[in-house]
Protein backbone atom coordinates (compact mmCIF):
# COMPACT_ATOMS: atom_id res chain seq x y z
CA UNK A 1 0.00 0.00 0.00
CA UNK A 2 1.44 3.60 -0.99
CA UNK A 3 1.76 6.03 1.78
CA UNK A 4 -0.48 9.17 2.11
CA UNK A 5 1.74 12.32 0.78
CA UNK A 6 1.43 15.69 2.04
CA UNK A 7 3.45 18.41 -0.39
CA UNK A 8 3.85 21.66 1.60
CA UNK A 9 5.01 24.92 -0.48
CA UNK A 10 3.06 25.41 -3.71
CA UNK A 11 5.80 27.67 -5.16
CA UNK A 12 7.99 27.43 -8.96
CA UNK A 13 9.33 24.12 -8.17
CA UNK A 14 6.34 22.47 -5.69
CA UNK A 15 3.02 23.03 -7.68
CA UNK A 16 4.72 20.48 -10.31
CA UNK A 17 6.22 18.10 -7.98
CA UNK A 18 3.05 17.70 -6.03
CA UNK A 19 1.11 17.19 -9.32
CA UNK A 20 3.69 14.30 -10.66
CA UNK A 21 3.66 12.20 -7.02
CA UNK A 22 -0.34 12.32 -8.20
CA UNK A 23 0.01 11.43 -11.26
CA UNK A 24 2.01 8.74 -10.28
CA UNK A 25 -0.92 7.43 -8.35
CA UNK A 26 0.20 8.81 -4.73
CA UNK A 27 -2.83 9.78 -2.92
CA UNK A 28 -1.73 13.66 -2.21
CA UNK A 29 -2.82 16.83 0.05
CA UNK A 30 -1.85 19.69 0.15
CA UNK A 31 -0.85 23.28 2.16
CA UNK A 32 0.63 26.01 1.07
CA UNK A 33 0.73 29.72 2.78
CA UNK A 34 -1.87 30.97 -0.07
CA UNK A 35 -4.58 29.29 0.49
CA UNK A 36 -5.73 30.49 -3.19
CA UNK A 37 -2.37 28.98 -5.18
CA UNK A 38 -3.20 25.90 -3.20
CA UNK A 39 -6.86 25.40 -4.33
CA UNK A 40 -5.40 26.26 -8.14
CA UNK A 41 -3.32 22.98 -7.82
CA UNK A 42 -6.41 20.98 -7.95
CA UNK A 43 -5.70 18.60 -5.02
CA UNK A 44 -7.26 18.01 -1.58
CA UNK A 45 -5.72 20.47 1.20
CA UNK A 46 -5.25 20.66 4.75
CA UNK A 47 -5.86 23.85 7.40
CA UNK A 48 -2.42 23.66 8.82
CA UNK A 49 1.29 21.93 8.01
CA UNK A 50 -0.09 20.04 11.28
CA UNK A 51 -3.16 19.31 9.78
CA UNK A 52 -1.59 17.92 6.84
CA UNK A 53 0.98 15.93 8.77
CA UNK A 54 -1.87 14.29 10.61
CA UNK A 55 -3.20 13.03 7.62
CA UNK A 56 -0.35 11.89 5.97
CA UNK A 57 2.37 9.30 6.58
CA UNK A 58 4.67 11.25 4.72
CA UNK A 59 5.38 15.10 4.26
CA UNK A 60 7.48 16.75 1.66
CA UNK A 61 8.07 20.57 1.61
CA UNK A 62 9.43 22.54 -0.70
CA UNK A 63 9.61 25.93 0.26
CA UNK A 64 11.28 29.58 -0.28
CA UNK A 65 14.33 29.84 2.53
CA UNK A 66 14.83 29.13 6.49
CA UNK A 67 11.95 31.15 7.85
CA UNK A 68 9.69 29.03 5.94
CA UNK A 69 11.17 26.09 6.76
CA UNK A 70 11.28 27.34 10.33
CA UNK A 71 7.13 28.23 9.90
CA UNK A 72 6.81 25.03 8.39
CA UNK A 73 8.21 22.04 10.88
CA UNK A 74 8.48 24.32 14.14
CA UNK A 75 5.91 26.65 14.50
CA UNK A 76 2.30 25.36 17.00
CA UNK A 77 0.89 24.30 14.08
CA UNK A 78 3.36 23.28 12.04
CA UNK A 79 4.71 19.64 10.93
CA UNK A 80 6.53 18.60 13.83
CA UNK A 81 3.63 19.04 16.69
CA UNK A 82 1.92 16.09 14.45
CA UNK A 83 5.24 13.78 14.14
CA UNK A 84 5.14 10.68 15.04
CA UNK A 85 6.62 7.06 15.35
CA UNK A 86 6.33 5.70 11.46
CA UNK A 87 6.13 9.36 9.98
CA UNK A 88 8.71 10.59 7.65
CA UNK A 89 9.17 14.31 6.48
CA UNK A 90 10.94 15.16 3.28
CA UNK A 91 12.55 18.42 3.51
CA UNK A 92 13.31 19.68 -0.48
CA UNK A 93 14.23 23.59 0.40
CA UNK A 94 17.41 25.07 -0.05
CA UNK A 95 18.88 26.00 3.51
CA UNK A 96 21.60 25.86 5.91
CA UNK A 97 22.94 22.61 7.09
CA UNK A 98 22.49 23.25 10.96
CA UNK A 99 18.94 23.79 10.15
CA UNK A 100 18.83 20.34 8.77
CA UNK A 101 20.36 18.46 11.66
CA UNK A 102 17.87 20.86 13.90
CA UNK A 103 15.05 19.43 12.47
CA UNK A 104 16.45 16.32 11.79
CA UNK A 105 16.97 15.94 15.82
CA UNK A 106 13.35 17.02 16.65
CA UNK A 107 11.65 14.78 14.26
CA UNK A 108 13.77 11.88 15.57
CA UNK A 109 12.92 12.46 19.19
CA UNK A 110 9.83 12.17 18.45
CA UNK A 111 10.25 9.04 16.66
CA UNK A 112 9.97 10.00 13.57
CA UNK A 113 12.52 10.00 10.48
CA UNK A 114 13.55 13.09 8.33
CA UNK A 115 15.21 12.99 5.13
CA UNK A 116 17.14 15.84 3.96
CA UNK A 117 16.25 16.07 -0.26
CA UNK A 118 16.94 19.63 -2.25
CA UNK A 119 16.83 19.28 -5.92
CA UNK A 120 18.30 20.89 -8.64
CA UNK A 121 16.46 21.89 -11.98
CA UNK A 122 14.37 24.23 -13.26
CA UNK A 123 10.32 25.09 -13.60
CA UNK A 124 10.36 22.99 -16.51
CA UNK A 125 12.22 19.86 -14.63
CA UNK A 126 9.85 19.73 -11.73
CA UNK A 127 6.55 19.94 -14.37
CA UNK A 128 8.35 16.92 -16.18
CA UNK A 129 9.69 15.08 -13.56
CA UNK A 130 13.29 15.60 -13.99
CA UNK A 131 14.66 16.79 -11.05
CA UNK A 132 17.70 15.71 -9.29
CA UNK A 133 17.89 15.21 -5.73
CA UNK A 134 20.56 15.50 -3.13
CA UNK A 135 19.80 13.87 0.08
CA UNK A 136 20.96 13.50 3.71
CA UNK A 137 20.24 11.47 6.29
CA UNK A 138 20.47 7.57 7.53
CA UNK A 139 20.97 5.51 4.54
CA UNK A 140 18.20 2.88 4.96
CA UNK A 141 15.21 6.34 5.32
CA UNK A 142 17.35 7.54 1.64
CA UNK A 143 16.69 3.47 0.14
CA UNK A 144 12.57 3.71 1.82
CA UNK A 145 11.65 7.25 0.76
CA UNK A 146 13.53 6.96 -2.56
CA UNK A 147 10.71 6.23 -4.55
CA UNK A 148 8.66 8.89 -3.58
CA UNK A 149 11.81 11.27 -4.88
CA UNK A 150 11.90 9.57 -8.47
CA UNK A 151 8.04 10.02 -8.52
CA UNK A 152 9.21 13.63 -8.71
CA UNK A 153 12.40 13.16 -10.29
CA UNK A 154 15.12 10.79 -12.61
CA UNK A 155 17.55 10.58 -9.56
CA UNK A 156 18.65 10.85 -5.78
CA UNK A 157 21.89 10.34 -4.55
CA UNK A 158 22.71 9.98 -1.47
CA UNK A 159 25.19 12.43 0.17
CA UNK A 160 25.39 10.94 3.78
CA UNK A 161 24.61 12.69 7.36
CA UNK A 162 21.86 14.69 7.71
CA UNK A 163 23.59 18.82 6.19
CA UNK A 164 25.49 17.29 3.43
CA UNK A 165 22.53 17.37 0.67
CA UNK A 166 22.21 21.07 2.42
CA UNK A 167 25.78 21.30 1.71
CA UNK A 168 26.13 19.61 -1.79
CA UNK A 169 23.05 22.24 -2.77
CA UNK A 170 25.13 25.12 -1.68
CA UNK A 171 28.28 23.92 -3.28
CA UNK A 172 25.67 23.28 -6.70
CA UNK A 173 24.65 26.81 -6.51
CA UNK A 174 28.23 28.57 -5.97
CA UNK A 175 28.60 27.01 -9.16
CA UNK A 176 26.44 28.27 -10.57
CA UNK A 177 26.91 31.58 -9.67
CA UNK A 178 30.20 31.64 -10.93
CA UNK A 179 29.40 29.85 -13.95
CA UNK A 180 26.81 32.36 -15.04
CA UNK A 181 28.74 35.32 -13.89
CA UNK A 182 30.95 34.17 -16.69
CA UNK A 183 29.00 33.60 -19.35
CA UNK A 184 27.53 37.27 -18.89
CA UNK A 185 30.61 38.97 -18.30
CA UNK A 186 32.33 37.21 -21.57
CA UNK A 187 29.07 37.78 -23.69
CA UNK A 188 29.19 41.62 -22.64
CA UNK A 189 32.83 42.31 -23.53
CA UNK A 190 31.57 40.29 -26.60
CA UNK A 191 28.93 42.25 -28.02
CA UNK A 192 30.80 45.66 -26.88
CA UNK A 193 33.53 44.20 -29.30
CA UNK A 194 30.87 43.33 -32.30
CA UNK A 195 31.04 39.72 -32.24
CA UNK A 196 27.67 37.87 -32.21
CA UNK A 197 25.83 36.40 -29.22
CA UNK A 198 25.26 33.35 -31.86
CA UNK A 199 28.63 32.74 -32.20
CA UNK A 200 29.80 32.92 -29.56
CA UNK A 201 27.00 30.25 -27.75
CA UNK A 202 27.97 28.39 -30.85
CA UNK A 203 31.74 27.78 -30.15
CA UNK A 204 31.12 27.01 -26.03
CA UNK A 205 28.98 24.49 -27.29
CA UNK A 206 31.76 23.10 -29.64
CA UNK A 207 34.17 23.11 -27.07
CA UNK A 208 35.86 21.84 -24.34
CA UNK A 209 33.95 24.68 -22.03
CA UNK A 210 30.59 23.73 -22.86
CA UNK A 211 28.02 23.17 -20.22
CA UNK A 212 24.16 22.21 -20.91
CA UNK A 213 23.69 24.80 -18.51
CA UNK A 214 25.20 27.47 -20.87
CA UNK A 215 23.00 25.55 -23.41
CA UNK A 216 19.88 26.50 -21.20
CA UNK A 217 21.13 29.95 -20.07
CA UNK A 218 22.61 31.06 -23.28
CA UNK A 219 19.85 31.26 -25.58
CA UNK A 220 17.40 32.69 -22.62
CA UNK A 221 20.18 35.53 -22.26
CA UNK A 222 20.01 36.07 -25.93
CA UNK A 223 16.53 36.09 -26.30
CA UNK A 224 15.80 38.12 -23.36
CA UNK A 225 13.45 35.48 -21.70
CA UNK A 226 13.74 36.39 -18.08
CA UNK A 227 10.51 34.37 -17.23
CA UNK A 228 11.66 33.02 -13.40
CA UNK A 229 12.75 29.75 -13.35
CA UNK A 230 14.65 30.37 -10.42
CA UNK A 231 14.99 33.89 -9.21
CA UNK A 232 17.87 36.32 -8.56
CA UNK A 233 16.22 36.87 -4.74
CA UNK A 234 16.84 32.78 -4.29
CA UNK A 235 20.32 32.71 -5.71
CA UNK A 236 21.11 35.61 -3.73
CA UNK A 237 19.56 33.85 -0.42
CA UNK A 238 21.65 30.70 -1.00
CA UNK A 239 25.05 32.85 -1.94
CA UNK A 240 24.44 33.96 1.30
CA UNK A 241 23.82 30.77 3.47
CA UNK A 242 26.73 29.26 1.40
CA UNK A 243 28.97 32.52 2.39
CA UNK A 244 27.90 31.65 6.55
CA UNK A 245 28.71 28.30 6.19
CA UNK A 246 32.08 29.19 4.50
CA UNK A 247 32.52 32.00 7.58
CA UNK A 248 31.79 29.33 10.32
CA UNK A 249 34.38 26.65 8.97
CA UNK A 250 36.33 29.02 8.46
CA UNK A 251 37.18 29.26 5.16
CA UNK A 252 37.69 32.01 2.65
CA UNK A 253 35.19 32.27 -0.31
CA UNK A 254 36.06 35.68 -1.84
CA UNK A 255 35.03 34.83 -5.70
CA UNK A 256 31.84 34.36 -4.40
CA UNK A 257 31.74 37.59 -2.22
CA UNK A 258 32.15 39.27 -5.00
CA UNK A 259 29.79 37.86 -7.50
CA UNK A 260 27.00 37.91 -4.71
CA UNK A 261 27.47 41.99 -4.86
CA UNK A 262 26.60 41.64 -8.83
CA UNK A 263 23.25 40.24 -7.76
CA UNK A 264 22.84 42.22 -5.05
CA UNK A 265 22.90 45.50 -7.35
CA UNK A 266 20.60 43.78 -9.63
CA UNK A 267 18.17 43.34 -7.00
CA UNK A 268 18.98 46.62 -6.36
CA UNK A 269 17.43 48.24 -9.85
CA UNK A 270 14.33 45.80 -9.11
CA UNK A 271 15.20 42.38 -10.29
CA UNK A 272 15.03 39.88 -7.54
CA UNK A 273 12.19 38.41 -8.70
CA UNK A 274 12.99 38.12 -12.30
CA UNK A 275 15.46 34.47 -13.47
CA UNK A 276 18.61 34.89 -12.80
CA UNK A 277 19.94 34.88 -16.78
CA UNK A 278 18.04 38.68 -16.06
CA UNK A 279 21.54 39.57 -13.78
CA UNK A 280 22.76 40.26 -17.08
CA UNK A 281 20.81 44.01 -17.05
CA UNK A 282 22.94 44.76 -14.39
CA UNK A 283 25.87 44.32 -16.15
CA UNK A 284 24.63 45.77 -18.81
CA UNK A 285 23.88 49.03 -17.13
CA UNK A 286 27.50 49.04 -15.63
CA UNK A 287 28.73 48.43 -19.21
CA UNK A 288 26.94 51.38 -20.49
CA UNK A 289 24.63 49.33 -22.58
CA UNK A 290 21.04 50.39 -22.89
CA UNK A 291 18.78 47.95 -24.30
Amino acid sequence: MQPRIGFVGLGIMGSGMAKNLARRGYAVRVWNRSRERARAVGLPTAESPRALAEQSDVVVSCVADPAAVERVVFAEDGVLAAARAGFSYVECSTVSPELVRRAALAFAEKGAAMLEAPVTGSKLAAENGTLLFMTGGPAEVHARLEPILLAMGTRAIYCGIAGHGALMKLVGNTLISFMLEGLCEGLLVARKGGLEVDKVLEVIAASGFQSPYYAFKGPAIRDRNFDTQFSIDLLVKDQNLMLAEAAAQPTPLPGLAAIREVFQSARAQGLGGQDIAAVIRALESAAGINL
